[in-house]
This record gives C-alpha cells, sequence and structure tokens, in this order.
C-alpha cells in the first residue's frame, strides 16, 4: 500500500483546509513554559545540593534525587525538541504523513524518561518526609503509608515502562506507523494515557493528605503549623498540572486529533515534575541560607561592606585645629590614625570645653568620660 508522505495525517474536518507549510501553532506559550519550569528546578534543586552539604548526611532520598536531576535535563532537551518536530498544540491534519514519525518518537522518549523521573522524585519525596515526621526509624503509620507508597510507584512506573516497551512489534512500531510490513501493537495508546494519568492523580494525592495529617498533629502553634503546612501544600500545584493533564487524557482517549491533545499533556507533565521537584526542594531553603549567611564568603563581603570610607564623607572641622569630620562624628587628624568623637549639645557652640571629652589613654586603647552639661 502506498501513501502520500506529502499529504495530511488525517483528513481534516469538513471545511477546513490543511495548513501543512508553516501550519499555526502554541511553541511561543510551550517554550515560555518549559522555560519557567527549568529555571524553577535550576534553582531549587542546588538549593537541596548545599543544604545537604551543609547537613553532612546523606540517605537513600539523595541518592535517588542525584539519578533524577540528570535525567530531567534530558526530558528537558526532548521537550524542547518536540517545538520543531514538527510543534506544540498542532492539528493532526496540519502534519504531514511523512513527518509524523519524527513527532511520535519524541512522544515515546519523553513518556518512558517522564515515568522514571516522576517515580524517583515522588520516592524521594515520600522517604524525605519520613526522615522528617518519623525520624529515629519510628514506624508509624505515617513511616508505613509512605513506604507502601513507595513501592506502589515503583511497581507501578516498572510495569507501564515494560509494556510500553513490550507494546508494538517490531518495536519501531512504537513510534512509526509507516514501519515496512506494519507493527502489531498490543495495547492502545489513548487507553493507556488514560489509566496512568488517573493513577498517577491519585499517587499525587495520597502522601500530600498525609503530610498534612502529620503537621496538624503536631504540638506547636497553629501559627507555625500553618507556616510548615503552606511549604508542604506545593504539592497542590502537581495535583492541579495532575488534574489538567487527566482532562486532556480523556480528550485524547476520545479524539483522532492525537498531536493536539498529547503536546497539552506533555506540558502538564512537565510542570508536574517541576513541582515535584519545588516540593523535594523548598524546605531545605531555610537550611541553605542560613548556611550562607554563616559562609566565609558571605562574612568577608559584610565586614567589607562594614568598613569606614575614609575617602569620602568627610568634612573641615576647623575648630580641631585642621582636623576632618566624617559621617560618624569622629574628628580625623591629618598627622595621626586615631579618630576622635565629637558630641556636642543641642545649642551649645563649637569648641566650648563643655563639649570637649577628657580622655586618659591607657596603651592604644581611649576610655571618654563625658562632663554633665
Amino acid at each position: 500500500m502506498e501513501f502520500n508522505l506529502d499529504g495530511p495525517t488525517i483528513p481534516p474536518p469538513e471545511g477546513l483546509v490543511p495548513t501543512l507549510d508553516n501550519p499555526p501553532n502554541g511553541n511561543h506559550a510551550a517554550i515560555a513554559i518549559i522555560t519557567i519550569c527549568v529555571i524553577l528546578t535550576a534553582v531549587c534543586y542546588p538549593v537541596r545540593f548545599y543544604a545537604k552539604y551543609l547537613n553532612e548526611h546523606i540517605g537513600v532520598a539523595d541518592y535517588l534525587s542525584f539519578v533524577a536531576f540528570p535525567l530531567f535535563w534530558v526530558y528537558v532537551y526532548f521537550s524542547y525538541r518536540l517545538s520543531w518536530t514538527p510543534g506544540y498544540l498542532i492539528h493532526m491534519w496540519d502534519i504531514r504523513l511523512g513527518e509524523i514519525a519524527n513527532f511520535t518518537y519524541v512522544c515515546f522518549v519523553a513518556t518512558l524518561l517522564y515515568l522514571w523521573i516522576i517515580a524517583l522524585v515522588k520516592c524521594a519525596i515520600l522517604l524525605e518526609w519520613t526522615s522528617i515526621f518519623a525520624p529515629d526509624g519510628k514506624h508509624s503509620f505515617f513511616a508505613w503509608a509512605c513506604y507502601a507508597a513507595c513501592g506502589t510507584i515503583a511497581l507501578l512506573s516498572a510495569i507501564i515502562f515494560i509494556m510500553d516497551l513490550v507494546n508494538c512489534t517490531p518495536f519501531e512500531g512504537n513510534w512509526n506507523p509507516l514501519v515496512p510490513g506494519g507493527a502489531v501493537c498490543r495495547f492502545a495508546i489513548p487507553e493507556f494515557g488514560l489509566a496512568s494519568s488517573v493513577t498517577n492523580l491519585l499517587l499525587d494525592m495520597v502522601p500530600l493528605v498525609l503530610a498534612q495529617r502529620v503537621i496538624w498533629g503536631l504540638r506547636m502553634s497553629w501559627k507555625r503549623k500553618l507556616g510548615i503546612s503552606a511549604v508542604f501544600l506545593i504539592g497542590i500545584l502537581a495535583c492541579v498540572a495532575g488534574i489538567v493533564r487527566l482532562y486532556y487524557a480523556t480528550r485524547f482517549y476520545s479524539s483522532n486529533d492525537t498531536s493536539y491533545f498529547f503536546s497539552i499533556m506533555a506540558l502538564c507533565s512537565l510542570c508536574e515534575t517541576t513541582c515535584a521537584h519545588l516540593v523535594l526542594c523548598v524546605p531545605f531553603c531555610p537550611k541553605a541560607m542560613t548556611g550562607l549567611q554563616k559562609s566565609r564568603a558571605v562574612t568577608e563581603l559584610k565586614k567589607y561592606m562594614s568598613l569606614p570610607s575614609y575617602a569620602t564623607g568627610t568634612t573641615k572641622n576647623s575648630d580641631a585645629g585642621g582636623a576632618f569630620q566624617d559621617s560618624r562624628g569622629m574628628e580625623l587628624h591629618p598627622f595621626s590614625n586615631k579618630s576622635t568623637p565629637v558630641n556636642r549639645t543641642l545649642g551649645s557652640a563649637p569648641g566650648s570645653r563643655r563639649d570637649e571629652p577628657k580622655c586618659s589613654e591607657d596603651s592604644d586603647k581611649a576610655v571618654y568620660q563625658w562632663n554633665p552639661v
């Protein structure tokens, strides 16, 4: 069977003419969203790593984050790549049949990366929360629930990953509908995406509810509870992204315009992954800021900024025998490296004796005694 590779991938709706050259797309909005996600992740992970460096303790959650962080940048590359192969929010009838394999290949690889990244980050979050809310190996209900959620996430991710890999025979049929001789696929991608979206949203909400339950059970003031709760409620943003992804997964399931709806799902997946990174890293911001303020570089910078500047801001004091007075009220004598404080009473004339301090100097220390007015 011969295919028209220069024609549209699917027939357009009645009354529409395909735009195969420079089709309308949403690349500008997509690239802006991707860039924001990149900036947030690029800022939050160094904060976490620095806080862990100060704490001098590395746990299982840290090793998981060490693996997820570089994988995320590969995922970002394919997210950007989708903008030119052929683009975001492009309808199937505006894509040439010969170009659809490039689009589906990027989607296939990005989906595999997403499965591992989101699983690693979620497990890291749950294990980190276990060390925070159930320290010293106390096996509370919260700890066992987190361990169970980690096992469920890891198991489901592994199953979906394997099913993606073995879905089509030959293997190229996973992304190329024009593979010579055709391909035999065991699962339909839209149904698969819908089931994945549902389970992923549920696994987003479970740890969030567990964390709130533990926080509001702590023995502390309600204001402190509210502040801690707000930090962990960043996970709500991940749930919102998951809900939007689920909505468009239903549209992806019921429509043949798969390129348009799948690109929206891809952006939602990237936003969900970024929110998961924030949940993992933001609680370490106070520790990192405290360590940064105590670091040698910041301490030296503060000392440098607090040094007095004698080169500027000085005024001539004619009553002090040719001395200069700086902005702090200190007299600078031209042939001495010592300063003399000046304290004049309101209404007193410059140079009056009651303004002059009595100074008893012992070695290089000066003690000033002021006469009462």
